[in-house]
C-alpha cells in the first residue's frame, strides 16, 4: 500500500497534479474547475477565442501539445516492416505485420482486409485500452465485452483494419504505472510513446499500395480513445477519430475519478482542456463516444468540452464534421449507435 501511495505522489507532483487526483478522491470544485486565473486547476491558457483566426491557433496549440508529448524525432527512418499472412475467415483475409517506430522498438499489429469491398480500402487503426489481452480483442482472439472487437466491426463495416499493440499491453505488457513514471523521469509521457507508434502506423500505411492513405481513421475505447484522440490532434493525415469514453474536462474526469498513470500528460491543464483540444482535429471528422453511467468521466463534464470543440468546428465552417454519441450504460463502446455517425462521416472524406 505504501509503494502504491508513494507512486501516486510521484507522478502527480511530476505531472503538476495534486495527490488526490490519482487516489480517486474527489477535489473541490473551485480548485479543478477552469479558470482564467493562475494557480492550481485547468487553466485553459490556449483556448480558442471567439473570432480568433482557426488556423493560427490551432498551430499555436499543437505546436504546445506536440512539445508535451515529447515524441522522438525518428520518422525519417526505415519502417523494417514485415507483412505474412496469418488467417483468413469468410469476412477478411488476416496477415500479422510488424514496424519499427523507434530505435530499439518494434511495434505488433494485425492487419485485417474485407473480402466484400474493392481495394485501396480505407483504413481504421484500432487501439485496445487496459487490457491483459491488448490486441487480440480487437480482432477477436480474447473475450469481447463492451464492444470492443473494433477490428472485426470495421471490416464488416468496409474498411481494413490495422490493430496495433499499444505500449504496456498485451504482447508488449508491462507495469502502465512504472512504465508511466519511468517516462516522466525521461522526459517521455507514455502517453506520447503511444501516440509516436499511431504515427509510425500511418507511416506504414501509406507504403501499402492497397489501403488509401487518404482515408485513415483511428478507433479506440479508453486509453484507446485517449490516444486516438491525441494522435488526431496532432496528425492531420488522421480523418476521422473515434473516441470512445476517454474525452471529458480534465475537472470531471483526470482530476476527479482515479486513472491509470500512463495517461497524464505533464503541464497539460495549464494550456488547454479536452475540449478545446478537439478543436485541433477541426475541420476533420470527429465522433465522440460517452456512456451515460460511465463512472470515471461525468457526462456533464463531456457536453462541456464537447461544447468548446463544437464551438471551434464551427467557427471553421465544419460543425457538422464533429458528433457526440451517448450511449445508456457505462464504460464501454456503443458500435449501435457509433457505426451509423461513422458511415455518414466517411462517405463526406472527398468534401472535407
Amino acid at each position: 500500500m505504501r509503494s502504491a501511495l508513494v507512486w501516486s505522489w510521484a507522478f502527480a507532483s511530476a505531472a503538476g497534479f495534486g495527490v488526490a487526483a490519482l487516489a480517486g478522491e474527489e477535489r473541490p470544485r473551485s480548485i479543478a474547475a477552469e479558470s482564467d486565473s493562475p494557480g492550481p486547476g485547468v487553466q485553459r491558457r490556449m483556448a480558442y477565442e471567439e473570432g480568433a483566426e482557426v488556423e493560427a491557433w490551432q498551430r499555436a496549440l499543437r505546436a504546445k501539445l506536440l512539445e508535451i508529448l515529447a515524441m522522438p524525432d525518428e520518422r525519417a527512418k526505415p519502417l523494417d516492416a514485415k507483412v505474412a499472412l496469418d488467417a483468413e475467415t469468410d469476412e477478411h483475409v488476416g496477415y500479422r505485420v510488424s514496424f519499427r517506430a523507434e530505435t530499439g522498438v518494434v511495434v505488433p499489429g494485425y492487419l485485417l482486409k474485407p473480402k466484400d469491398v474493392e481495394p485501396p480500402f480505407p483504413v481504421m487503426i484500432c487501439l485496445q485500452g487496459h487490457t491483459k489481452d491488448g490486441m487480440a480483442v480487437s480482432i477477436g482472439r480474447a473475450p469481447v465485452k463492451g464492444g470492443r472487437d473494433f477490428a472485426l466491426q470495421a471490416v464488416r463495416n468496409g474498411w481494413a483494419a490495422l490493430a496495433i499493440e499499444q505500449r504496456s499491453f498485451g504482447e508488449r505488457a508491462g507495469n502502465c504505472q512504472s512504465d508511466a513514471l519511468h517516462g516522466v523521469l525521461l522526459g517521455r509521457p507514455l502517453t506520447g510513446q503511444r501516440v509516436y507508434d499511431v504515427m509510425r502506423a500511418i507511416d506504414f500505411i501509406e507504403t501499402q499500395r492497397d489501403l488509401d492513405a487518404q482515408r485513415i481513421g483511428c478507433m479506440g475505447n479508453s486509453m484507446g480513445g485517449t490516444v486516438s484522440f491525441y494522435a488526431a490532434c496532432v496528425d492531420p493525415r488522421l480523418r476521422l477519430a473515434v473516441v470512445s469514453c476517454s474525452y471529458c474536462t480534465y475537472a470531471d474526469s483526470w482530476l476527479k475519478h482515479r486513472h491509470c498513470a500512463c495517461g497524464y500528460l505533464p503541464g497539460i491543464a495549464k494550456y488547454a482542456d479536452m475540449g478545446d483540444l478537439g478543436g485541433l482535429i477541426a475541420p476533420r471528422n470527429l465522433v465522440v463516444v460517452a456512456g451515460r453511467h460511465d463512472a470515471i468521466a461525468d457526462l456533464s463534464g463531456v457536453r462541456e468540452a464537447f461544447s468548446h470543440t463544437r464551438r471551434v468546428y464551427e467557427a471553421a465552417g465544419a460543425g457538422e464534421n464533429a458528433a457526440l454519441v451517448v450511449g445508456d450504460e457505462g464504460h464501454q463502446f456503443y458500435p449501435d449507435l457509433a457505426w451509423p455517425v461513422i458511415a455518414r462521416m466517411a462517405a463526406r472524406f472527398e468534401s472535407n
